[in-house]
């Protein structure tokens, strides 16, 4: 199974005046076609600024300074123009931002918005656009799709402007949608529904699926393979499966014994001691040691990314003896 995208070795940096600060630390990561695969960790993590790397849509202040995005085995994203990546943005690749009533035009009614799409990338007539429109609507679980194509988006429920904005992120059948926590702004019913709907989609466009999320909920709902983030840096990937049965790194093991200690009557609420460090707080060591309950003398040099298994890799000093430097 070839691979959708592939990342490697990015780093991305805050400029700051004349002071520079790392925010995402030397990133690898490989997604398969078809493939649902997602990147979980605290608000902080460098999550959502990976996925914004690799759109091209990162903030003047952030700069990326090494390393290499490649979609589909032939576009470089990093070294592409502005013009060249505006075809490959929501044709080959598309993303569902986290809240959609600030990334859909206020002033524009629906159809105008979904149409512009297809307008940008296909030279069918407006009958033909209009008509793909209105049955990606019904794909979403929209009913009514010509009225709810006049409406603009203040008219419609936020789970309604979600189905929208997966609609426009699938109308031209990508290789890749980045969902940017697509649910948080939901409630629970609507999120279950939105999941599925990702789901099913993306099984009849075969499209690959980078979910974005601090919830381990919806990574089991939803992906084969995940990443766990932690202050810019990977520090565990494997399959959901091994990560749930046998998580490696301190970090991981605190998130899942939060989301376990939720609904115990018998015991509180845990949480993870301390708060994920800011670009400027981050040390030259491992950079969980001042939270994790492990911590040694050894912490304080960066620890290297493990192989620790089949199919399983972190980045933790505890397993420096057992595991194999994964170049």
């Amino acid at each position: 199974m070839n691979s959708i995208l592939e990342i490697k070795n990015l780093s991305i940096d805050l400029v700051d005046g004349r002071k520079t600060y790392p925010v995402v630390n030397d990133i690898n990561l490989s997604i398969k076609k078809k493939q649902r695969y997602g990147i979980v960790g605290e608000s902080g993590s460098g999550k959502s600024l990976t996925s914004l790397a690799i759109m091209n849509l990162l903030a003047d202040s952030l700069k990326i300074t090494r390393g290499s995005i490649v979609l589909d085995g032939k576009h470089e994203l990093t070294k592409m123009k502005k013009k060249e990546l505006r075809k490959v943005r929501g044709h080959d690749i598309s993303m569902i931002f986290q809240e959609p009533m600030t990334a859909l035009d206020p002033l524009y009614p629906i159809e105008h918005q979904i149409l512009e799409v297809l307008r940008f990338h296909f030279t069918f007539s407006k009958k033909q656009m209009r008509d793909m429109a209105v049955e990606m609507l019904k794909k979403v679980g929209i009913s009514r799709p010509e009225q709810i194509m006049k409406n603009y988006p203040h008219q419609l429920s936020g789970g309604m402007r979600q189905r929208v904005m997966i609609a426009m992120a699938l109308i031209c059948s990508p290789k890749l949608l980045i969902a940017d926590e697509p649910t948080t702004a939901l409630d629970v019913t609507i999120q279950a529904q939105i999941l599925d709907l990702m789901n099913e989609l993306t099984e009849d466009f075969d499209t690959s699926i980078l979910m974005i999320t601090h919830d381990l909920g919806v990574i089991v709902e939803m992906c084969e393979r995940v990443a766990v983030m932690y202050a810019g840096e990977i520090v565990e990937e494997t399959t959901v499966a091994k990560l749930f049965s046998n998580p490696a790194h301190p970090y991981t093991s605190g998130l899942l014994r939060s989301v376990q200690s939720l609904g115990n009557r018998t015991q509180s609420l845990y949480s993870i001691p301390g708060t994920v460090p800011t670009p400027k707080q981050q040390t030259a060591g491992c950079r969980f040691a001042s939270r994790c309950p492990h911590v040694m003398p050894v912490c304080n040099s960066s620890p290297p990314f493990l192989e620790i298994g089949n199919d399983h890799s972190t980045k933790c000093w505890l397993y420096a003896k057992e595991g194999v430097v994964n170049a």
